[in-house]
C-alpha cells in the first residue's frame, strides 16, 4: 500500500518539486521555480513515493486564516492516475487541516477535476481565474463534516449512520459509528465498555455484530455508488476469532476486495455482494469476517 509521507532528504525536497513542475507548469512552457510561492516554508508538504524512491504524487496544504486552510499544487505522475493517490493525498491533507481546527477547506480546480472533489464533498462556490489563457479554474469549498474521517461522500455516511441508529437500535447501543469512508476503505469503530464481557474483552456477539453492520455498510455504499437501491440482508458468513480484543475495536473493509456484480439487481431483481471485513484492536487484526450480502428491490 502507498503510503502518504513529508519530504525529508534534500533529494526528497528536489524530486517533490519536479513533480509538481513537470505536472502543473512544464506543459504551458513555465520555467523551473514557477511551482514554488512564498508560502513553501510555513506550509504543509505531502508526497507518495514508490519502492523505487519515484515520487508518484505531491500536495501541499497552507493556512489563510485560523478557520480556513486551502489546499494548492495536487498532481499525480501520469501513468499513475486510477490508484486513489489523489484521494490519498487530499484525505491526509483533510486531516491535517481538520486537526488544526480548521472548520473549512477551500481550493481551486481545474474544470477535469471538478467531478474528483465533488465526489469528496466540495462545492462549487464560483467561478474563479483563468490560467495561461486557457486553463479555467473554480472556486470549491468543503465544510468540515460532522466526523474527521468522512471524506468520500459525507452525506452519504451520514444518512448511513442515521439508518443504523433510526433502524438497527443495537448499533447505537454498542455505539458502532462510521469512522471513515474513502476510494480505497470503509471502517466502522465501537465503544468497548459498551460491549464488555466477564473477562474485560469484547463480547464476541458484538464483534459479529460489528463486523456484520460493517459489511451492511460497504454495501449499501456501493450502492450508492452505482446509483442503485434495495433491500440488503446477510445471507451467509463465515467469523474467524484469532485474539481477544482489549482496547480500541474498529473493523475495515478493503472496497478492492469486495466481489459481486451489484447491476445485477436492475435486470435480475435481485443481486449478491461479498465482503470480507477485518477487526482490529487498535492495530492488531483480532478477527475475520467474511459475509455474502443479498440485495433486493
Amino acid at each position: 500500500m502507498f503510503q502518504v509521507t513529508t519530504p525529508q532528504s534534500s533529494e526528497d525536497w528536489q524530486a517533490y518539486y519536479h513533480l509538481r513542475w513537470q505536472v502543473l507548469r512544464a506543459p504551458w512552457s513555465q520555467p523551473r521555480g514557477s511551482e514554488q510561492d512564498d508560502l513553501e516554508q510555513e506550509a504543509e508538504h505531502r508526497f507518495i513515493k514508490n519502492n523505487q524512491g519515484e515520487v508518484l504524487g505531491v500536495a501541499r496544504l497552507h493556512f489563510n486564516n485560523q478557520q480556513q486552510a486551502q489546499v494548492r499544487y495536487m498532481a499525480v505522475a501520469e501513468g499513475n492516475r486510477g490508484k486513489h493517490l489523489g484521494s490519498r493525498l487530499l484525505h491526509e491533507m483533510e486531516k491535517i487541516a481538520w486537526s488544526q481546527s480548521a472548520e473549512e477547506l477551500v481550493l481551486y480546480a481545474r474544470e477535469r477535476a471538478l467531478n474528483f472533489y465533488e465526489r469528496h464533498g466540495y462545492e462549487v462556490v464560483e467561478k474563479a481565474h483563468l490560467a495561461y489563457d486557457e486553463i479555467q479554474h473554480w472556486k470549491m469549498v468543503k465544510r468540515k463534516p460532522s466526523e474527521p474521517g468522512w471524506f468520500r461522500r459525507p452525506d452519504w455516511t451520514q444518512v448511513l449512520q442515521d439508518t443504523w441508529r433510526e433502524s438497527i437500535p443495537i448499533s447505537d447501543a454498542m455505539g458502532i459509528k462510521v469512522e471513515s469512508y474513502t476510494d480505497w476503505q470503509f471502517s466502522t469503530r465501537a465503544d468497548l465498555k459498551a460491549n464488555l464481557n466477564l473477562h474485560n474483552s469484547m463480547f464476541a456477539g458484538s464483534i459479529y455484530s460489528m463486523a456484520t453492520l460493517t459489511g451492511w455498510g460497504a454495501t449499501y455504499l456501493a450502492l450508492r455508488e452505482q446509483n442503485l437501491e434495495g433491500s440488503i440482508v446477510l445471507a451467509d458468513a463465515n467469523m474467524k476469532y484469532l485474539k481477544p480484543l482489549t482496547t480500541a475495536p474498529s473493523a475495515t473493509v478493503v472496497i478492492a476486495d469486495c466481489r459481486g456484480e451489484l447491476m445485477e439487481l436492475e435486470s435480475e431483481g435481485k443481486a449478491k455482494y461479498l465482503v470480507p471485513v477485518n477487526v482490529y484492536d487498535g492495530d492488531v487484526l483480532v478477527a475475520k469476517f467474511e459475509g455474502t450480502f443479498v440485495v433486493v428491490r
